[in-house]
């Protein structure tokens, strides 16, 4: 899967955060990366509702999903792989 407006999200959940070659990472991505950050279900958990929170510094305009249920079905979804 090619990268587009955001990186790939094939293979995302276990993966480390900025780490999709190829895709310009806004700097506060960045650190999240070099401090560690890997896209498990609970970092998602806290991510999907409040990205800008989660990453301040991010140019991602995606406002978040605030519905626990939600955002329950959209980390089901992409584990499977896509």
């Amino acid at each position: 899967m090619k990268n587009k407006v955001g990186p790939s999200l094939k293979g995302l959940v276990g993966r480390k955060a900025a780490t999709v070659d190829g895709f310009k990472y806004s700097q506060g991505m960045l650190a999240k990366g070099a401090g560690g950050v890997v896209w498990d279900e609970a970092t998602l958990t806290t991510y999907l509702p409040d990205p800008k929170g989660f990453v301040p510094g991010t140019k991602m305009a995606f406002n978040g999903v605030k519905k626990p249920d939600d955002v329950a079905n959209l980390i089901a979804f992409l584990k499977t792989k896509l």
